[in-house]
């Protein structure tokens, strides 16, 4: 390269809900790329049909299996060489390529606010870029922002952009962008820069985006292609939001997400050409609901290479849980189906700032990624000076696993736990509501089936009490369930015929479940069912109104010696908010007091109504919370309700692993690679609230490992300790002298 040119990256921040930035690759129009050009596969295919059976599968040799991705995103002030050898010390092994410009402003590349000046842009320096990059062992993966543009050139062509509910474009993306519909003929636009760009030696393509904003989209495009399908006119969606058991809702839900799913198809075929030497991928969905952008994991999965998603983000001033990036790792596993997975972490406190994430969440944030198989993918900066803080911890991360790949690659979870995230609950559930992001503008009212606080109550809980816990959803259910001992369902409210059958047969053929509040008492597409579609494995005889909230109301035991109350001392117990009528003939460990009429009145006295429901079904049993059990866990952590989480699970599932002097803090997860055994400790032990600064130590931990298999060594790869073990008929015990943020145990047999 010219030593004497520096030449810079110029970017804008990546943030938002979806890991993006407004500046990306937008759209390179034609007079950026010198030559002819290249049929795209032209507006046919707008007007097609939806067909969208999956085109790609797990097999493959594709560079991005072949080892875990590191992957570094470094933004603006940096000669190339200077780049690439920060990232080389940073230990990542790709990049994703926002902007690269000479100097003088205008004439950047990658750059959206500057890019559409008529300016023509010396496009040969893209190769030098790849080669300097390759030349440092780093992959390039181009970052194609498809879902915000500047609204000065989106008017140029209206034809293109997203149309509210209004009749209007949509102009209000982070405050001050517009957006492109890509169903609309923009999607040429798209394509035939892909054609180009593949041309060069890229690695790949990440799509930040796409897309449908809420209250969207109304252009003409999706019109026509809506009435093709449906013989009618799009309706409205929010006023449908709030009625989702309307066909209707179904319908514009799947339109939608299938229209991203065929845009995405549409670019595979454009990358067939590349030998499938380029990776395709896009930013999914969270745990969240899938509607208010149209992202549908399980259908994104179907014509990618890769499922990524936004896991370690901080929202909403630093109140996002601190399992966040650990529980989207495991969904996307689930889902993904033996594809690999990255979860975004940004090392930006917002993220919508140039603050550096503190030493300790940068450390929670790659130690949950990569135990839970995902790669990451980790946003640290803005500038040269940034970089000097805190990225030690990045360095120390990334060696690690460049050193010690196996723990991280073709690994097998061993839990025996699943847990379900209800995304269909998401979808089509009346009881929900929207979490905040950058696209939802502001969390929708509180209701009473708050589904990410019962999800992540039950989560806390689990790792709270040691239980290494799978993530599916409720696709998963129609899989082999064999390999669980016990299903966690929390409000898992819509429910097909088929999937509740499914659960039924594996309760009765000796499986457990714990379920919350309206589970399976919606159809799969929101239609309030006259029963619980689970009502015999409950064992509820009718269901009443849902009451609540409840400020300062109890429960109370039923069966003072029922298992669930081990070391329950408390005859009152904090209800939870929200309860539902139920009455049953089956055994009822607890159940609600009578609700009282304000805080400060006398005693009260037990109601006809259960908390807890035990039914036997089958060989199997069920445990039936009447209530928003989850929900209060997450909010409140009443020590009892911990407690009776920790002596349901004991119960229902077979012990894998015994720890003690464990604090609670340290979440462990078991996984399996051939005749090696992996033991994870994250430890969360910190300061009383975040940003977490500093992870503090634990000494002496006891772990007892239940195997019957001759153990021939156990190692700790992170502190690289052999440790003393002693082995007898039915476990392996060993004791951890000390854990700072992070421990891999491995167990060789």
């Amino acid at each position: 390269m010219n030593a004497g040119k520096k030449r810079i990256i110029r970017r804008r921040s990546f943030i938002g809900t979806t890991g993006t930035a407004v500046a990306g690759l937008t759209i390179l129009p034609e007079y950026l790329f010198p030559g002819p050009a290249i049929k795209s596969p032209g507006q046919k295919a707008v007007s097609e049909k939806f067909n969208l059976s999956p085109n790609k599968n797990t097999s493959g040799t594709g560079w991005w299996k072949k080892e875990p991705l590191r992957i570094v995103e470094l933004e603006e002030g940096y000669e190339f060489r200077e780049k690439m050898e920060l990232l080389n010390s940073l230990g990542a092994n790709m990049e994703h390529l926002t902007r690269f410009a000479d100097t003088s402003p205008g004439t950047s590349f990658l750059d959206v606010h500057n890019l559409y000046g008529g300016k023509k842009v010396d496009f040969s320096s893209l190769k030098e870029y790849l080669d300097e990059a390759h030349g440092h062992g780093i992959r390039v993966v181009i970052y194609y922002n498809v879902h915000a543009i500047e609204i000065s050139y989106a008017r140029k062509h209206p034809e293109w952009q997203q149309i509210g509910e209004n009749g209007k474009p949509i102009e209000d993306v982070y405050i001050v962008d517009s957006s492109f519909c890509i169903n609309s003929p923009w999607r040429e636009e798209v394509f035939q820069t892909i054609r180009k760009l593949s041309l060069y030696d890229i690695d790949g393509i990440f799509y930040d985006g796409p897309i449908f904003f809420t209250g969207s989209c109304y252009c003409d495009s999706c019109l026509k292609l809506f009435r093709e399908k449906y013989n009618k006119t799009i309706p409205s969606k929010t006023e449908l939001s709030s009625r989702r058991e309307d066909p209707g809702w179904k319908e514009l839900v799947d339109f939608q997400s299938d229209s991203i799913a065929r845009f995405l198809r549409d670019t595979e075929e454009i990358l067939k050409s590349s030998n499938g030497k380029i990776m395709l991928y896009m930013n999914g969905n969270t745990l969240a609901p899938s509607w208010p952008t149209a992202r549908d994991n399980r259908k994104i999965i179907a014509e990618t290479d890769i499922l990524g998603a936004e896991g370690g983000f901080l929202y909403r001033e630093l109140a996002e849980p601190v399992y966040k990036p650990g529980a989207v790792a495991k969904l996307l596993e689930t889902q993904a189906g033996g594809k690999p997975t990255v979860v975004f972490d940004s090392a930006k406190q917002g993220p919508w700032t140039f603050s550096i994430l503190a030493e300790g969440e940068i450390s929670i944030l790659f130690s949950q990624t990569i135990t839970h198989q995902a790669n990451v993918w980790l946003s640290v900066g803005v500038t040269p000076a940034l970089h000097k803080n805190n990225m030690d911890v990045v360095r120390k991360y990334n060696r690690f696993i460049k050193e010690n790949p196996d723990p991280f690659t073709s690994t097998g979870s061993m839990a025996r736990i699943a847990l379900l995230w209800p995304q269909e609950s998401c979808n089509y559930y009346s009881g929900s509501s929207v979490p905040l992001t950058d696209f939802t503008k502001e969390m929708k009212p509180e209701k009473a089936g708050n589904l990410n606080e019962e999800f992540y109550g039950f989560y806390d809980g689990l790792a709270r009490n040691h239980f290494p816990f799978d993530v599916i959803d409720e696709v998963s259910l129609e899989n082999d369930l064999a390999k669980y001992d016990l299903i966690v369902l929390p409000n898992a409210a819509c429910l097909s015929r088929e999937r509740a059958d499914k659960l039924a047969g594996f309760v009765k053929e000796g499986g457990n479940i714990i379920s919350t509040f309206e589970t399976s008492l919606y159809s799969e597409t929101g239609i309030k069912l006259n029963d619980f579609r689970l009502k015999e494995v409950f064992g509820t005889d009718n269901y009443g109104d849902i009451f609540g909230p409840l400020n300062w109301d109890y429960v109370t035991p039923g069966k003072e010696d029922h298992f669930s109350l081990k070391e329950v001392s408390n005859i009152l117990i904090n209800a939870p908010t929200y309860g539902l009528k139920t009455s049953t003939k089956s055994e009822v460990p607890l159940y609600f007091c009578k609700p009282l009429p304000g805080s400060y009145s006398r005693a009260p006295v037990i109601s006809e109504f259960p908390f807890m429901i035990e039914n036997k079904y089958g060989k199997g049993r069920s445990l039936y919370f009447a209530a928003n059990f989850g929900n209060s866990l997450y909010r409140f952590h009443f020590p009892e309700y911990y407690r009776i989480l920790q002596n349901l699970v004991s119960e229902l599932s077979r012990p894998l692993v015994r720890v003690e002097n464990v604090p609670s803090s340290v979440e462990v997860s078991l996984r399996k690679k051939g005749d090696t055994v992996y033991f994870y400790l994250i430890n969360f032990t910190s300061e009383m609230m975040r940003p977490i600064q500093k992870i503090i130590p634990c000494n002496n931990l006891k772990i007892e490992f239940f195997t019957s298999l001759p153990v021939k060594s156990v190692k700790a790869l992170w502190s690289m300790k052999n440790l003393v073990f002693t082995a007898k008929s039915d476990r392996v015990s060993f004791v951890l002298p000390v854990i700072e943020d992070y421990e891999i145990i491995e167990l060789s047999f």
